[in-house]
């Protein structure tokens, strides 16, 4: 059944949802280099229909980076591919269809009051995790209440109503209220005040993302006296942690008793066991996947993805195309001493960059040119922002020299870092090269992934080549882009970039609550005009996400709702695939 709908109170046009959730809490970001991935996706299965699954194998999956402060909800930070490894062990409370809508997960319901300010969940009955605890409207409120007030997470859930703890008053924990023994109610209030119900229509997709991960909580209290018990997570999904070696290998084993059948009725997971390894280079997983070392992984590298494309038969691709992520220059607003802090400095910056020549240089020529952070199809998204992506080096040159004049300076130097792949190595070279046109001095630095993302949560970064804002509605961008998610460098912030704009604050409170579509959609679109006239990021283009693997691995992209609906395996995470139905042919 479909989740996201009005209460019986109300009827008459139904409310889309958000396409894209959270990273942290689901949106992936990471370096740019060569292309990324789609929310809502073409995923068309490359493989012949009408085929039964065979029970049993192994398979052994790559992706490109490590996850932070594994394996606790409340903490991890997470990219596509940790989301990817969490939801084989960890169910989510919601999912979403490939209707583009929030669909029941572990919930079996999801109902919102008549003003979006009330939410409420029943829990699917006769569920339990691995360790045989009951999953019920307890066990939703401890995960939710946990890592939704957690250091990471918390800063996403600004409008959710806050309330004095019944255990310490002084502490203040979310409105959340126990209706029975399977239903829980979740409340709204603007900026917390539990006194300012908010409506929020797309609420019901943050249950999609980090924050409806659910696990045990009798390991959640284990864990709580016994740190360690981090990479020994307990869930209640299709697999069950065998091993954890972080930067090596995640090894999961098959759920037995798990809660899911397919449509004949066979029990879920197919597969028996998965390894999950860590190769940082796309350019190395696909060197692995055609010598046998590895059966699938995903990359947004345009050339991996060009190359394997001639290998079809060989090794099918399932490709992600739509609502797309951008690859762009992250610029952290907060250091306001340094040249980027300057709004003439920054679009000269981008001015100077020749995006079509990255494009045939660095992806092979396959991409198309952004005009900024929408991309097209989604709320908001301009063919004309105001910014024009053609390179001006005079232009540029000007907003340069009139920079230093104002300031009395006689050099501009900037820093730009990037994540070790050859695409990242080639991007910053370009980068330095037009930027050294226009008089501005350039320092590289090489981060690892798994600390780009806690370098930007901190503000510790002046420019990072950046991939992130897939989705169809700006409510999803909203904690990255809102002042109120954090604006200053050490302390944690969903806002990477440090906005603070009270243009973009404004228009991201009205796409929240608005009832009216219109109004929602012109608030979107000054957000985008408004972000591309301060050039906060530097776009480049839009994405492409693939999904290679060996011929015998099917399934993939195939996976269904608890409801038979299929999942949108994208979204919200680009490059990402659900396991639960994935199979080895050992038949051809």
């Amino acid at each position: 059944m479909n989740v996201m709908g009005r209460s019986k109170k109300r009827s008459g046009v139904l409310f889309g949802t958000v396409i894209v959730s959270m990273a942290l809490i689901t949106a992936a970001c990471g370096s740019s280099s060569g292309g990324g991935g789609g929310a809502s996706s073409d995923t068309t299965v490359a493989e012949a229909p009408a085929m039964t699954p065979i029970p049993g194998g192994e398979i052994i999956v790559a992706g490109e980076a490590e996850v932070s402060n594994p394996w606790i909800p409340a903490t991890m930070q997470c990219d596509s591919y940790c989301s990817q490894r969490a939801h084989t062990f960890f169910d989510t409370i919601a999912a979403f269809g490939k209707d583009n809508k929030i669909h029941g997960f572990l919930a079996e319901s999801i109902t919102p009051n008549a003003e979006f300010t009330e939410w409420t969940i029943t829990v699917r009955p006769g569920i339990t995790f691995t360790d045989g605890t009951p999953v019920n409207a307890d066990a939703l409120i401890q995960n939710l209440q946990t890592t939704g007030t957690g250091f990471l997470v918390a800063k996403a859930l600004v409008d959710v109503a806050k309330e004095p703890s019944a255990k310490d008053p002084k502490v203040m924990q979310l409105k959340i209220h126990k209706v029975d023994e399977m239903s829980l109610t979740i409340f709204t209030g603007k900026g917390g005040d539990q006194t300012k119900p908010l409506p929020w229509p797309g609420f019901a997709s943050y249950l999609a993302g980090q924050w409806g991960l659910v696990a045990s909580p009798a390991w959640l209290d284990a864990l709580a006296k016994d740190p360690t018990l981090a990479t020994k997570p307990i869930g209640s999904g299709p697999f069950i942690v065998q091993s954890y070696a972080p930067r090596e290998a995640l090894v999961v084993t098959k759920n037995p008793n798990y809660w899911m059948k397919d449509a004949a009725g066979v029990q879920l997971p197919y597969l028996d066991k998965i390894t999950f390894k860590v190769i940082e280079d796309s350019e190395t997983s696909s060197a692995a996947l055609q010598s046998g070392d590895i059966d699938v992984f995903s990359t947004s590298n345009n050339g991996v993805i060009l190359k394997l494309r001639d290998l079809k038969d060989q090794f099918p691709m399932v490709e992600q195309t739509d609502y797309s992520e951008i690859n762009y220059i992250m610029i952290d607003g907060a250091k306001k001493t340094e040249p980027t802090g300057d709004s003439r400095v920054r679009c000269a910056l981008s001015k100077a960059v020749n995006r079509q020549e990255i494009i045939d240089l660095v992806n092979f020529g396959l991409g198309t040119i952004a005009n900024g952070v929408f991309s097209p199809g989604q709320e908001g998204y301009l063919e004309d922002n105001g910014f024009d992506p053609a390179q001006d080096i005079e232009g540029a040159k000007a907003l340069i020299e009139e920079y230093k004049a104002e300031k009395g300076v006689t050099k501009v130097a900037v820093l730009y870092g990037h994540t070790p792949t050859r695409s990242g190595d080639q991007t910053a070279e370009l980068l330095k090269g037009y930027w050294a046109a226009i008089g501005v001095d350039t320092a590289i630095e090489v981060i690892p992934q798994d600390q780009f993302i806690t370098n930007a949560l901190f503000g510790k970064h002046t420019m990072y080549g950046w991939r992130q804002h897939a989705g169809l509605y700006v409510d999803s961008q909203n904690f990255w882009w809102n002042s109120a998610s954090g604006v200053k460098d050490g302390d944690l912030s969903l806002n990477f970039a440090r906005i603070n704009d009270p243009i973009v604050d404004e228009n991201l409170g009205i796409a929240r609550s608005d009832a009216d579509p219109a109004k929602r959609k012109a608030a979107a679109e000054a957000v985008n005009r408004q972000m591309a006239k301060e050039c906060y990021q530097i776009p480049f283009d839009y994405t492409i996400w693939a999904t290679p693997h060996k011929a015998n691995v099917m399934g993939i992209y195939n996976t269904k709702l608890p409801d038979g609906s299929p999942i949108n395996e994208g979204a919200g995470f680009s490059g990402q695939f659900w396991m639960n139905e994935m199979w080895i042919n050992t038949a051809g």
